[in-house]
């Protein structure tokens, strides 16, 4: 693609540009407007694969209790945090840009024993197709009563409101409906959905603290780890069970899931600063489509080219599409 751009001739530079560009003013923007719509991509495709697919390593772990899934999680999302922190070279905050963020991170603490409680019960397709859309329903919802936002919208953008929440509850409905007769779904689907929707309403709301807080995502997000951390601590501490897993190598898968959702993390703000808020956000609602492709065909829960499984996918794919018309509205 690049190439094209070398051999333009000259007059073709000239076509598109003012006419004080000279040719090689001309190459150097368009090697830089490549090159930006490279970053773009790369950035984009580490979001949606690793949110899409940050579940599934631990997925067939057989824990004590999700307690301890959440606590190595956090650790490995601490690590990941402090890492970049080191490279990053920046300060510690303090005072409320400190203590707001760290309080976001209790809240996702609960959220991801919730959360990992949902796919332990009803699997990691329906768990996430169900929590995604709930997440973004709940954040807009926060909007309008904390920050004021839409309270001046015109008609049309309550209409597409409308439309984006009916395509969110069609496609959550139809996961729910998706369960299937299995013994494990009907023994723990209730409370599954349960945990799935508290997951939901939590990652929908632990951003309002750092929100206030007015620091960026990317200067709060190593207070926010350490949040995460000691929430996840003082919830395994309450079990009062062993951190010890079964096999060496389920150190190392819990630990791949607790990286991939903090990589997953890091590309979408990569992803927000290269695209905009409202593109980012579109770009990484994609992860719930992957997450549903991979619950189905790799962990085979629900089964391949079962009716559960048909309408798992299309509740995923529709719940996305209105997660993305409603993030985007203004």
């Amino acid at each position: 693609m690049l190439a094209a751009f070398e051999s333009a001739s000259t007059p073709r530079y000239f076509s598109i540009f003012p006419q004080n560009y000279s040719p090689s003013q001309a190459h150097a923007f368009l090697r830089n407007l490549y090159n930006q719509a490279m970053l773009g991509f790369l950035y984009a495709l580490v979001t949606v694969l690793a949110w899409g697919t940050w579940m599934a390593p631990s997925q067939a772990i057989v824990f004590k209790n999700q307690q301890i899934k959440t606590f190595y999680v956090a650790a490995a999302n601490l690590a990941l945090a402090a890492l970049v922190l080191l490279i990053q070279g920046g300060g510690l905050l303090n005072g409320a840009a400190f203590l707001l963020p760290f309080a976001g991170g209790l809240v996702w603490s609960v959220s991801g024993f919730l959360a990992f409680t949902a796919t332990d019960r009803i699997g990691m397709a329906r768990a996430f197709g169900i929590w995604a859309p709930i997440n973004v329903a709940v954040s807009i919802l926060w909007g309008v009563i904390i920050f004021g936002e839409f309270l001046s919208a015109t008609a049309l953008t309550l209409v597409l409101l409308a439309l984006a929440l009916g395509l969110i509850l069609a496609g959550v409905l139809l996961i729910i409906f998706a369960r299937g007769t299995g013994t494990r779904a009907a023994a723990g689907f209730r409370s599954g959905l349960l945990a799935a929707l508290g997951a939901g309403v939590l990652w929908g709301s632990y951003y309002i603290p750092i929100k206030l807080s007015a620091a960026s995502m990317g200067v709060a997000a190593f207070p926010m780890a350490l949040g995460i951390f000691v929430g996840s601590a003082m919830l395994v501490a309450f079990t009062r069970r062993s951190l010890r897993l079964d096999r060496a190598a389920d150190y190392l898968r819990v630990t791949a899931t607790g990286l991939l959702w903090g990589v997953g993390n890091y590309g979408m703000l990569l992803l927000v600063e290269q695209l905009g808020a409202g593109r980012g956000f579109t770009v990484s609602q994609l992860s719930v489509v992957v997450n549903g492709l991979v619950g189905v065909y790799l962990l085979k829960d629900p089964a391949p080219k079962t009716r559960a499984a048909t309408l798992t996918l299309l509740g995923c794919v529709l719940a996305t599409l209105g997660g993305i018309l409603l993030g985007n509205l203004k």
